[in-house]
């Protein structure tokens, strides 16, 4: 399971792109098998109100499926990293079960 952290922030830093990683094995180790890459983003984009806010986009690219992509945008980054990987491991468990 190859993962790639593409970064787009000054404040993610090789410790958090550290963190990313050890939370992507942690949520999707048991379905890791069915998991060719993830490819995961951060960016931050300018929201309805006018004040930043963070969006994060995770693509499982599967093994004989279709790829599964989940986004996320909040002000908090902690919290969008974290929903967005629990989103794509919800998503990915359902796939697995049909």
């Amino acid at each position: 399971m190859k993962i790639d952290i593409q970064n787009c922030l000054s404040e993610v830093d090789q410790s958090m792109e550290e963190d990313i990683q050890r939370k992507l094995r942690l949520a999707l180790s048991k379905m890791a098998a069915y998991i060719s890459s993830i490819t995961f983003i951060v960016s931050e984009n300018i929201g309805p109100n006018g004040k930043t806010e963070k969006h994060c986009t995770l693509t499982l690219s599967l093994y004989r499926m279709p790829n599964i992509v989940t986004e996320e945008t909040q002000a908090d980054l902690y919290f969008v990293i974290d929903r967005v990987i629990q989103k794509a491991a919800r998503s990915l468990s359902r796939k697995l079960s049909l």
